[in-house]
């Protein structure tokens, strides 16, 4: 089973731009003329703020990162904007009214690379702890994340958490909720000792993993993605 929805987050606005793709009802994207970008998901959700996300491809990821670098300079407020890297390539940003702006540039070569494109507004954020409630987590967890997005009738939850907790003690505490609950488990492996473990349920409709990994001396995450059809 595949984590159905990806770690990372893009966000992306315009006020006004030409090549924009908007869905209705939805501010528009900034897409390059060339590109054909494709709409993730309809109905998302980001830490309970609407959450706008397309992708396309590129075959130059350098004239890719040029367009957007021009569109922030012409399009963001005093031409600002934040380029980051990423482990798979750039990510390149600005806050634009009151919408968060990133492009994802995913590029392994430097020419041929997957972009990301997506727009939030941070003010209708809320309390990731609050839209997490009903997730069982360890004492002392803290979320961090929580987004969530609807696909016809097919729903998924991404929510990561961390806590000071061993991996086994996390492991053995999510499996004793779920198969008190239950759930039946459906994989438990150990990918790396005291360092990695997932676990996969299902129940009914609903299929969840959880990814459990130490990310710091003192620090575990732990990842939970759910899918219901």
């Amino acid at each position: 089973m595949r984590q159905m929805i990806r770690i990372t987050f893009f966000l992306a606005y315009v006020l006004y731009a030409p090549f924009c793709l908007a869905a209705p009802s939805q501010v528009a994207l900034p897409v390059p003329p060339n590109a054909t970008p494709e709409i993730i998901a309809s109905d998302m959700r980001f830490n309970g703020a609407p959450m706008q996300i397309v992708q396309f491809d590129s075959l130059d990821a350098k004239e890719t990162l040029k367009y957007y670098r021009k569109f922030f300079e012409e399009n963001a407020k005093e031409g600002k904007f934040s380029e980051t890297p990423t482990s798979g390539g750039i990510m390149i940003g600005a806050l634009m009214g009151e919408r968060i702006v990133n492009i994802e540039i995913q590029s392994q070569t430097g020419e041929a690379a997957k972009i990301l494109v997506s727009s939030i507004e941070p003010k209708l954020t809320q309390s990731p702890e609050k839209l997490a409630s009903d997730i069982p987590r360890m004492p002392g967890s803290q979320v961090i994340q929580h987004q969530d997005s609807r696909d016809g009738d097919k729903k998924n939850r991404f929510v990561i958490m961390r806590n000071k907790q061993s991996i086994e003690g996390n492991a053995m505490y999510l499996r004793e909720h779920y198969i008190g609950a239950g759930w039946k488990r459906d994989n438990d492996d150990t990918l790396q000792p005291a360092q990695h473990r997932q676990l996969q349920f299902s129940k009914n409709n609903n299929r969840l993993l959880v990814d459990i990994q130490r990310t710091a001396p003192d620090t575990v995450t732990v990842i939970y993605s759910e899918m219901t059809e």
